[in-house]
Parts: structure tokens; C-alpha cells; sequence
């Protein structure tokens, strides 16, 4: 299957950005995501991201967390697996278990 996937940035305010991926992701993922992170956020320091209708195109080895860019900044995840297992090691990142959890968050935030 061809890679279809779309990054939109639905808000932005006070240091923080809310991104929803969707889609079949090209293969390897990694690359496309760092890149569509960096473009959308920058190095903001709160980026809310929601991987929940965003599809591997396959098994992502190595991939563990290297799409999210460096810096000093907290990652609010929407996804289930296999995104959580990709994502469970790195610090940064705070899951929520859907949108209303990571909404209560980004309004607490400001």
C-alpha cells in the first residue's frame, strides 16, 4: 500500500502546538514524522500529538522514539499500540487515552 499519510496542525498557542497524523505512513516512518514535527513545531516547548488513525506500513525496528526531536519539551501522545511500545522508553512523552484527557491537559498548560 502507497503512503497517504497527513499532518495537520489543528492548534497553536502559548509554547504549544496540537498535531494530528493520519494515515498509511511511509516506510520508514521515522524520517517523515522528525520532519513533520520540526516543520509544524519547531522547538516548542509542549507539542500534543495525536497518532491514533496514523498506520505503520510495517515493523518499525530501531525506530523507538528517534522520530521526536531533541530538545527540552514534553510530547502528549494519543496513540495506541504499536505506537505506545515505540514510545514507552522516552521520558518526554506523557500518553493520554484520548482526546478530552489530552484537552484537560493543554488547558491546564496555559
Amino acid at each position: 500500500m502507497a503512503a497517504s499519510a497527513r499532518a495537520r496542525l489543528i492548534a497553536s498557542a502559548g509554547g504549544r502546538s496540537w498535531i494530528v497524523v493520519e494515515g498509511q505512513l511511509p516506510r520508514p516512518a521515522a524520517p517523515y514524522l522528525s520532519a513533520v514535527l520540526l516543520e509544524r513545531c519547531g522547538r516548542q516547548p509542549e507539542v500534543f500529538l495525536d497518532l491514533r488513525q496514523a498506520l505503520l506500513g510495517g515493523p518499525e525496528e530501531g525506530t523507538r522514539g528517534a522520530f521526536l526531536p531533541e530538545g527540552p519539551r514534553v510530547f502528549h501522545v494519543m496513540a495506541g499500540e504499536p505506537w505506545r511500545s515505540l514510545l514507552a522508553r522516552d521520558r518526554r512523552v506523557r500518553f493520554h487515552a484520548g482526546a478530552e484527557e489530552a484537552w484537560q491537559a493543554w488547558c491546564s498548560a496555559s
